[in-house]
């Protein structure tokens, strides 16, 4: 991290002020110079449409960057005092150009202003010694359902990105730990930026990275299952259900195919916990992105031999069978998503308020 990145960490640019603050706007953003130390030295700040942050110093003399300010071994006398003028002038620059913010990254910006819109809430930061550490409760019932932390990479489940490079494992990181079904953090976890919590309990809880590598509506997809599992403690929550609810993809197997060729009943890979008698919902991913069939567990810990016999991990498959079949405009993503759901990614136990929801619907329909 260089030290203007560090500098203006949890700030970000007020473009409208960056002309008044003494910026010329150039193809791509923002540039401001100033002399200081008598003139001896220019100080250069870029500032990108991005927001991002690049800084030089000049010495005046030989018009060569004075690199010995970016060095953690220069510790003379001269040195730091042209280290002490620059950061004067970078804190004249933010003060009159930009804005603070509660956390490092844009994305974990822009999450806190999606989970105050969302639920009301804004982040409480209960420690002195970590002051860009936040934590959301329940208004319920006190309890947190996220906790943004900062945390140097390396100490997350080390994963090998794309290509077999490894990221900087002293690069801070900002995470969000969240609640999740025990059933579904294997899987979760085997997602890219998706970890095992960063020091809270594994079982329960994992920590999603802020840096983009997941869309916001996913990780706001997570967020309202760690709140449903976190109020759900409350007396006036409802229970949460013993049914089931799974994913397919219609580009990959086609459902109505498979019940009409195995009589209403499929043999399906099983993940979870789930047992012959169990209710059972389908959630068809776009282009119909709402639940179509509810199905009844006939067997279940059968051994795998269902339909996708070249995909690795599949140990064991359990027989289904076709109850109802309902209309995509019966129960879509934003049915799910206003009573308690979210898009469903793998298997998980329905939530007890969707389940109550969608019975209310068919019985209004009858």
């Amino acid at each position: 991290m260089s030290i203007e990145t560090d500098f203006f960490k949890r700030h970000k640019p007020a473009f409208g002020k960056m002309e008044a603050g003494g910026f010329q706007k150039t193809g791509n953003g923002y540039v401001y110079e100033e002399r200081f130390l008598d003139g001896q030295f220019l100080a250069r700040l870029t500032v990108g449409e991005d927001g991002t942050i690049q800084g030089k110093v000049l010495d005046m003399d030989t018009e060569e960057e004075y690199l010995p300010i970016r060095a953690v071994n220069q510790a003379g006398s001269f040195v730091g005092s042209v280290r002490e003028a620059y950061f004067r002038v970078l804190a004249g620059v933010r003060d009159r150009t930009f804005i603070p913010v509660d956390f490092i990254y844009d994305q974990t910006n822009r999450i806190a202003a999606l989970i105050e819109r969302t639920y009301g809430d804004l982040a409480e930061f209960p420690w002195d010694k970590y002051p860009g550490n936040g934590v959301y409760k329940c208004k319920e019932n006190g309890k947190w359902y996220a906790a943004v932390l900062t945390v140097a990479r390396g100490k997350l489940e080390e994963k090998t990105e794309e290509g077999g490079s490894v990221c900087d494992p002293e690069e801070i990181v900002e995470v969000i730990n969240l609640k999740a079904d025990p059933d579904q953090i294997p899987d979760l976890t085997g997602l890219a930026g998706i970890y095992p919590a960063w020091h809270m309990n594994k079982k329960h809880w994992i920590s999603v990275l802020l840096d983009s590598t997941l869309p916001e509506e996913k990780i706001m997809d997570l967020i309202r299952e760690s709140h449903l599992l976190v109020s759900a403690g409350k007396s006036s929550a409802p229970a949460r259900s013993d049914a089931w609810i799974i994913p397919s993809n219609p580009k990959i197997y086609d459902v109505d195919a498979g019940f009409a060729r195995g009589g209403g009943c499929i043999e399906w890979h099983q993940h979870n916990d789930i047992r012959a008698g169990d209710t059972l919902f389908i959630y068809s991913a776009a282009p119909n992105s709402a639940i179509l069939y509810r199905c009844r567990v006939e067997e279940a810990d059968l051994g795998y031999q269902g339909m996708f016999k070249g995909k690795k991990g599949y140990t064991r498959s359990m027989r289904i069978r076709l109850i109802d079949r309902y209309r995509k405009d019966q129960f879509p993503l934003s049915f799910m998503k206003a009573n308690g759901g979210s898009a469903i990614r793998s298997a998980r136990r329905m939530p007890g308020q969707l389940l109550e929801a969608m019975e209310r619907k068919l019985q209004e329909e009858e």
